[in-house]
Parts: C-alpha cells; structure tokens; sequence
C-alpha cells in the first residue's frame, strides 16, 4: 500500500465514526439472531477445549471473542465452521438448528473463517485461490471470474490484481485475498482470527474499513483479537473464554469502561503473575541504565536477492552491542525475512560484510552462526521454530545436542533429557500435560514460550527475535517480553524485528527503519513516535 492510499483511509475517519455510532445504535435485544451456540462442548483425550459455552451473534454485529492462548477459542471457532463436531449442546443459525459434520456444510449456510495463519497456495494466481473448492464447469472461463473478482473487491474496497500470484503478495494483500475467498462464497457470517497480527497499524485502518462496510452491507462478525484498544474501537459486544468457559460478556459501553485485560486475566487465574497488558505503565520495558558492551553484530553494505532476481537487501548497514535491543520496523515485504535470513546464516548475501564479535563470518550457514551463539526465534514458529511431531523434550535437543548435561559417560541419557524439559517447562511456565506431550499440540503461547527457552537457555551472544508476540494474549506476551528484556539486562544482544509499534517502542533502545530492502533511518526510544516510524515505513519521511 502506497502513501497515497493511506491518505485515502485515513481521509474520512470522522465519517467512519458517526457510521459506526449509528450502526451500534441500529443493534438490540430486538434483533435476531445470525447465530447461536447453546451448552456447546468439545472434548478431546484427557482435555476439556470447550465446556457448556453459550455464545450469541446478532445480525450486524460484531462480537470479539477475547481469551489467553488455549482458553479455547480457535476450537470453538472449528466447530462452528465444521472442522470439529461438537459433543454436546445445539448450533442454530438464523434460528434454525444445524449440524455441521464438515466445512462445506458450514460455508453452504453462510460461514467463513480467515484464518490467522492464511490457507493460500503461493504458485497459484489469486483467481484461482479464491475459486477453490467452489462449483466450476470443465472450461473456466477466468475473464468473467476475474470481472466478478474485481466487482466484489471494489464494493469492500479490497483492492488485489486477480491475475497476479500469490507468491508475489504482500501480507496485507494476502488478507485481502482470504476475505475475498469467503465473500465470493457468499459468506453471511465471517469470522476473523486475529486478523491484524501480521499488519501494520494503517493497514489495520484500512481492515477496520472493510470490516464497517461489510458489517453496514448486512454481514455479521465475529472477532478474534488480543488488542485491547482495537477491540474495544470495534466490538459491539466482547465475550471472555477462559479455560473453555465462557465467563463474561461486555456490552461495548461496559466495555469502554472496564479494563479487560484485567477481566482476562483474572478469569484465567494469572492476573497475579504479569503485569497485564504491554500498554500499561507497569508493562516490562528495557532498562536505560544497562551498560552497552562491544559489537556483537555488524552489517556493512549489505545485498541480497530473492529467488526471482529481485533485489530485497540494499546495502543494508546495522550496528548491534550486547546488551542492547534494536527494533526493526518496516511495513511486511520489505526486507525484514530477508535480513533475518541473512543473519540466521540461512541465506548467504551477494555483497558486503557480515562480523559477528568482531570476526567475518566465514563459513554462512545455520549450524556455524549457532555454534558461535546465535539465538533465533522464527517468524513462523511452526515451519522452522519446532520439530512439531516430536516432543517437548526432544525438542530441547534440537539446538543443544552436545550439551553435557544430556550425557552419562558419552551416551545420550534420556532420563536427563526429560528432566531437564521438565525443569525448562517450570521455569518459563509451559502448559503441557507431560515433558513427553507432542510439542505441536501445543497452544501458540506454549510453543513460543518453549522456543525462547530453549535458546536462552543456551550459551548466546546475540538473539534474533522475529515477530515473538504475534497472536499471543496479554499473558503470554508479557511473559516472553519479560524474558527477552532478561536476557538483554544479563549482556545479549537482540534484534527485535516486529510489526507491532507498541512493542517496539516499549522494548527497544533504538528502532531502526526499512523501507524498500534499506534502511532509511533510526530512532532513539525519546525520539521514537508512532507518526514519525509511521513515516518513515511508508517512506514519508527519512
């Protein structure tokens, strides 16, 4: 998205407003129901995910579901959309009773879900994305597709390209694409989840937008967020998920007065253990009084291109000292996976000097920058951060398997393999049934919680966190902030690479700027603004 697109969202915000206000207005306990869940249960081996949970969404409305990790929401969300049948209680909607024994039933009567992690295939063009699975002849004809494609994104204000690979997308377009797969489905009910984690905060603007139109065009929606301000911008009503229950629902005036992070937390049980939101005056922020140590990272001139020949890195310069957090801010697909995967070892650059502790790294691949002490923490936690069908334990192993401490007389103890999970999973409090439990059945939180200690658990010298909050709740942010800025405070150096200003600006001594594979500036934290970054990201202002 241009800068000149985003002056367009952002021109008629006060009529935004008024339409939403008038749209709330428009909602009562007069209007009927789009759907309805009564006693709704689902119950897995040894695991309650869900329990007698009533839940009800009015025509027109939007209504946020909001819960730690693993309170139960996605599972909820699954039989709904008819992944999962539910084991006890009644689904209904617009009053009639259903039961959905597979995802096409659902979508037959008027469900989508945009799921957090996208469903799309990178090699197929955006037409044939959005099609799938649908009602097609033999013969496509792509030229009416590709017309009705453009006529629905117009009227939602979802601009893509229908010829145009998904591959070549950005984050933000990909979104559109997904919204766009369940409304050409003629989706009634759309269900989002967590659907500004990947975008930046204009992008999230210009989301709210489509949301209000698709909302004022007789759609009803239902929200999946961990944002306290966004939710409470939003949501005409907020129900709380803890534990499978649901506990509370906020009308959007109680709302507005509660701190619900507060109610979330408290329902869960961890109110007393974090500071509650990453907003919060008593939120963990690094420390200005620790004292700065030598270079552990230095780029100088760095190049690099993608597989397709384009250039993603621009003569690339950054400076990183132990005991030091440098954010990296940039609107998605502008060079951060890149740099991330040039530091990682994971792509080797095409020009300029890469030193880590002073010395040129000579050999560029994964295992040497770990054995020098790298700590990384992937975007995708679950394509490169876990071995997702072993479990917790073996996973400890994946980046420490000389550590002694493993060993009896050079033979590979397993009994000291399951102990020292069990003492990680303690310490950094990592909800599981066992050491032994598959680590890919894990919550997002868990599973992020067991990737950071297991790196910080090790003998590091520099940590490349990517995106380490993202789709987390309150509970679990604040818990790896916490142990990052820990980390930091003991003399690691860390690249904290976040799509997320809030966290950015909270964490990071000095954010650097990206903005077309170069960096086009920095901030201290005292001269760090949301405009300013903002700016610079859309390449405003250097």
């Amino acid at each position: 998205m241009n800068s000149l697109e985003y002056v367009l969202v952002f021109k008629d915000l006060i009529s935004r407003i008024s339409i939403r206000e008038s749209m709330s207005k428009q909602l009562s306990s007069k209007t009927p129901y789009a759907l309805e869940l009564r006693g709704v249960s689902k119950f897995f081996p040894g695991v309650i995910a869900n329990e007698k949970v009533n839940l009800t969404l009015r025509q027109g409305e939007i209504h946020t579901l909001l819960g730690e990790n693993g309170a139960g929401k996605s599972t909820l969300m699954n039989v709904v959309t008819g992944l999962y049948p539910a084991d006890e209680g009644s689904i209904f909607v617009s009053g009639e009773k259903v039961h959905f024994s597979n995802p096409r039933q659902a979508i037959e009567r008027g469900i989508g879900m945009v799921h957090q992690h996208f469903m799309l295939v990178a090699n197929h063009t955006v037409a044939e994305n959005i099609i799938m699975g649908t009602p097609q002849t033999f013969h496509l004809n792509f030229k009416k597709i590709n017309q009705e494609i453009k006529a629905l994104s117009a009227k939602y204000g979802l601009a893509v390209v229908p010829e145009k690979k998904v591959g070549q997308l950005s984050v933000g377009e990909q979104q559109r694409v997904e919204i766009l797969k369940v409304l050409y489905r003629g989706a009634k009910i759309l269900i989002l989840d967590e659907p500004t984690a990947v975008l930046t905060p204009k992008e999230s603007e210009a989301l709210y937008e489509v949301i209000f139109k698709m909302v004022k065009d007789g759609h009803s929606v239902i929200f999946i967020s961990h944002k306290m301000k966004e939710v409470k911008y939003l949501s005409d009503r907020i129900t709380i998920l803890s534990k499978g229950k649901a506990i509370r629902t906020f009308t959007k005036e109680e709302a507005q007065k509660q701190d619900l992070s507060k109610a979330m937390m408290s329902s869960s049980g961890a109110a007393s253990k974090v500071p509650v939101t990453v907003q919060a005056d008593s939120a963990p922020q690094a420390s200005s009084s620790i004292k700065l140590g030598d270079k552990v990272i230095q780029l100088r001139g760095i190049n690099a291109f993608d597989k397709r020949g384009t250039q993603v890195l621009d003569q690339v310069d950054l400076d990183i000292r132990s005991g030091e957090i440098i954010g990296l801010a940039g609107v998605s697909g502008n060079g951060q996976t890149p740099l991330a995967e040039v530091l990682s070892g994971m792509q080797l650059p095409s020009a300029g000097k890469y030193e880590f502790c002073g010395a040129p790294v000579i050999h560029h691949n994964v295992e040497n920058l770990i054995k020098q002490g790298l700590g990384y923490i992937p975007e995708d936690r679950k394509k490169f951060g876990i071995a997702k069908g072993l479990s917790i334990a073996d996973n400890f192993l994946l980046r420490d398997h000389d550590n002694p401490n493993f060993y009896i007389k050079s033979l590979l103890s397993g009994r000291k393999v399951l102990s020292y999970a069990r003492d990680k999973m303690k310490r950094f409090d990592i909800r599981a049934a066992s050491e032994k439990t598959q680590i890919g059945k894990l919550s997002g939180g868990n599973i992020q919680k067991a990737i950071l200690s297991r790196e910080i658990s090790r003998s590091l010298k520099f940590l490349l966190a990517c995106q380490p909050i993202r789709g987390l709740d309150v509970n679990a942010s604040n818990e790896i902030q916490q142990q990052i800025i820990k980390a930091k405070e003991g003399g690691l150096a860390v690249l904290l690479i976040s799509e997320d200003l809030d966290e950015l600006m909270l964490m990071s001594d000095k954010i650097y700027v990206i903005c077309g594979g170069r960096m086009v500036g920095s901030l201290t934290r005292k001269e760090a603004t949301i405009e300013k970054i903002g700016n610079m990201m859309t390449g405003i202002a250097n």
